[in-house]
C-alpha cells in the first residue's frame, strides 16, 4: 500500500503541476488540462493483490469492494474495471490529502481507471491490457509506464510529455531513477540502497 500510494500521489502532484501551467498552447486549449489526462492502473490478479492496497484505492474512490463477480452468465470473468474521477490522494505515510481550496497547491480532479485482472498473468500481459484495451479506446498521444513504488519527481511527467510534444519523430523516452536517500541520508545505511 505504501508503494502504490507513493506512486499515485506523485502522479497526482505531477498532474497538478501540468494544470497550473500558465503559458501552454496544448494544455490550456479546449477545456481544463486535467480532462486530457487519464491514469490507468493494472493489477495482476486478485489473489496476489494486497488487500491494504485495495483499501487505499477504495479510500480515494477508485475501487469498490463487494461488486466483483467470479463469473457472469456462466462465463469466467477476465478482469474487473473501475472508473472514477477523484481529488483525494493518500501519501506514502498514509495521510489522506483532500481538496482545500482552488489554490495552486490543491490537487486537481484526476480521471482514473483501475483494471484488476482475475488471474495473475504476469507483467507483459498487464502491458497488453494497457495498450490493447485502454489504449485502443482512449487513443492517447503518449503512455508513461510506472511501476508501483516509483515516485515521479517534480514535473518529471511533464518533461517526458514535452520530449514527445516537441519532437514528433521521437518513438520512446525514459526517465532517470534516483534512490530515495531519506532524511539525513539515513537510507544509505541500508546496503540495498547504498
Amino acid at each position: 500500500k505504501m508503494l502504490t500510494s507513493r506512486t499515485l500521489h506523485g502522479v497526482m502532484q505531477n498532474i497538478r503541476d501540468i494544470v497550473n501551467l500558465k503559458k501552454s498552447e496544448f494544455w490550456n486549449k479546449g477545456g481544463p488540462a486535467w480532462q486530457k489526462i487519464a491514469v490507468c492502473l493494472v493489477f495482476d490478479g486478485i489473489d496476489p493483490c494486497d488487500k491494504d492496497t485495495l483499501d487505499v484505492l477504495a479510500t480515494i474512490g477508485i475501487y469498490q469492494d463487494g461488486v466483483m463477480k467470479k463469473d457472469v452468465d456462466g462465463k469466467e470473468t477476465i478482469a474487473h474495471i473501475f472508473e472514477y474521477t477523484t481529488q483525494l490522494s493518500v501519501t506514502a505515510n498514509q495521510q489522506l490529502i483532500r481538496p482545500h481550496d482552488d489554490g495552486p497547491s490543491t490537487l486537481p480532479p484526476v480521471q482514473m481507471m483501475f483494471c484488476l485482472k482475475q488471474k495473475n498473468s504476469k507483467k507483459i500481459n498487464s502491458h497488453r491490457w494497457l495498450f490493447n484495451a485502454f489504449g485502443r479506446i482512449l487513443n492517447p498521444e503518449i503512455c508513461i509506464l510506472l511501476d508501483a513504488g516509483t515516485k515521479p519527481g517534480h514535473k518529471s511527467l511533464l518533461a517526458l510529455w514535452e520530449a514527445f510534444y516537441n519532437d514528433k519523430d521521437l518513438g520512446g523516452s525514459c526517465g532517470e531513477i534516483h534512490a530515495m536517500l531519506g532524511k539525513g541520508w539515513k537510507n544509505l545505511i541500508n546496503p540495498l540502497v547504498a
